[in-house]
């Protein structure tokens, strides 16, 4: 009987991995070959691109990226396009406004922690309501605001924009990780003699860069993947990759090759941000749920 039983529990258990597998690979199936196939088509001449069926096995060409930094003949004389201006535009304004987020969120989120003052449920409320509101809300007065003051267009007006976009977000994450430390650390630096900066900074600060490398890459998505702010305030100068992308028009319509090219390169940052912070960001998952037991 205990033979019987030990056998029904390995079959449930192969079961178990089995289908665990299936759902695995369905995953990885829906996730990974879009990306595979955006990586493909990028490579492919504008032939294979429209063959059907579709041609797995082809002569790559990287045509279709150096198409996306120089003009041809065809479609209006040779140059430089504008893609290197606005990938440039992506990176520096997705960066600096996710720095200013994340630094901002610290501090806010750590005053939010710790200290009580007047408001506090009503603050936090207003500042992840910010985040949750369609950009299209507010896009009118924005806009309005942004042209008054001379920041239409410009690299400051975006990084501003994406700051506050992710303020509410980085306070809320923030403040969730310093609520799971617990005070006897702060009540240990006290002793030893520290300032509460000094507490901040070489205690608290370390005890929680899970939480700041999470925080980094969830506001640096959301910040290199807005579309609509960075379509209606961005006409050339501040105009980054998602806007850009859907104008790759050549001279016989639209490039699919190009497209595909940019939608890779717009994938390649995140990527190599996360595997950057994948073992920072698996350590503040894990110390953020622990800590709330």
């Amino acid at each position: 009987m205990v033979q019987n039983y030990e056998s029904i529990i390995e079959k449930q258990s192969k079961t178990t991995t089995v289908i665990r597998t299936i759902i695995l690979v369905l995953f990885l199936t829906f996730t990974i070959f879009p990306l595979l196939w955006i990586f493909l088509t990028s490579l492919k001449g504008r032939l294979d691109i429209f063959a059907l069926p579709p041609r797995f096995i082809f002569t790559p060409t990287f045509e279709n990226y150096r198409g996306l930094f120089v003009k041809t003949f065809l479609e209006g004389g040779v140059g430089q396009t504008d893609f290197g201006l606005v990938l440039s535009n992506s990176i520096i304004q997705a960066g600096l406004g996710t720095f200013f987020a994340v630094v901002l969120g610290v501090m806010a989120g750590y005053a939010c922690s710790r200290f009580n003052f007047f408001g506090k449920n009503d603050y936090l409320f207003f500042t992840l309501s910010t985040r949750m509101l369609p950009p299209v809300a507010v896009i009118i007065p924005i806009y309005i605001m942004f042209s008054r003051l001379g920041l239409s267009d410009t690299r400051p007006g975006m990084i501003l924009i994406y700051t506050m976009s992710n303020l509410g977000l980085a306070i809320w994450i923030m403040k969730g990780f310093f609520d799971s430390l617990p005070k006897q650390y702060e009540e240990a630096g006290f002793v030893d003699g520290y300032t509460r900066w000094q507490i901040f900074w070489k205690i608290l600060i370390p005890s929680v860069k899970g939480g700041i490398a999470a925080t980094l890459g969830f506001c640096f998505i959301f910040a290199w993947n807005e579309f609509t702010f960075a379509t209606i305030l961005t006409t050339r100068f501040a105009k980054t990759l998602p806007p850009r992308i859907t104008t790759a028009l050549g001279a016989a319509g639209l490039e699919w090759g190009q497209v595909a090219a940019a939608g890779f390169i717009v994938v390649i940052p995140v990527l190599a941000l996360f595997i950057l912070i994948r073992n920072y960001l698996l350590m503040g998952m894990t110390f953020g749920v622990l800590g709330r037991r």
